[in-house]
């Protein structure tokens, strides 16, 4: 019998323990002490793609189809943070983020750019599926924040890479490329996200007239020889 009541006077002051542990869980939740955190909310910063042309140009690429690819993203930039090189040493920006990974950034802002130009018949993700004449293989070399030093306002670069194919056949028609450097007025993110929209636009519109000429003047080639 006395065995029993020790054993229910351990099992009584456990429950009281439990309980307390419990409750001051408890009550440090729902002051938000237990969950508190010192890491800021990102802002999240869209860009602009090339302004659209100001009236429809005559293009050698007027009746192509263009499939723009997801992105080939080098490595440490595929990421929805803001890339930042110092020197060797690749960082980010502590509270900015991109409005989605730098692979759907790129690619969208490049279907909107080019269809914009109206120097193609249609613009679309390779991802849609629908029937083309040509892919636009895209490779994003640069897309990152340089700091010459830390006094001075970071410089925006943006290099893509754009392998044109021929579906028909899966030929590599032409490789273009373009790359800009662009300097923030200020060492702010605000300005910061428009050096890198200045520099996109720049590299848009030199990839999309590249791509109107090489792959119209494929296809020229390709109906001349189909007669």
């Amino acid at each position: 019998m006395r065995k029993v009541k020790i054993q229910h006077a351990r099992w009584s002051r456990m429950v009281r323990v439990s309980t307390g542990v419990c409750a001051a869980l408890l009550i440090a939740a729902c002051s938000g002490s237990f969950f508190a955190s010192d890491i800021p909310v990102a802002t999240r910063y869209v860009l602009a793609s090339a302004p659209p042309a100001a009236s429809p140009a005559t293009s050698v690429a007027s009746a192509v189809d263009l499939a723009v690819s997801r992105p080939d993203v080098a490595p440490g930039l595929d990421t929805d943070g803001v890339a930042v090189l110092k020197g060797r040493k690749l960082d980010y920006y502590r509270a900015a983020k991109w409005g989605g990974s730098v692979t759907e950034v790129v690619q969208a802002l490049l279907i909107n750019s080019f269809q914009d130009q109206h120097l193609f018949r249609s613009v679309v993700a390779e991802q849609t599926r629908v029937s083309g004449d040509y892919i636009f293989d895209v490779e994003v070399r640069d897309f990152q924040a340089e700091y010459a030093s830390d006094a001075a306002p970071p410089v925006a670069h943006v290099t893509i890479i754009g392998r044109l194919i021929r579906l028909t056949d899966r030929e590599m028609i032409a490789t273009v490329s373009a790359t800009a450097s662009k300097a923030a007025t200020e060492n702010r993110m605000a300005a910061v996200a428009a050096a890198f929209e200045s520099a996109f636009q720049q590299v848009a519109l030199e990839l999309a007239n590249k791509a109107a000429t090489a792959t119209g003047t494929d296809a020229g080639k390709v109906a001349a020889t189909a007669k």
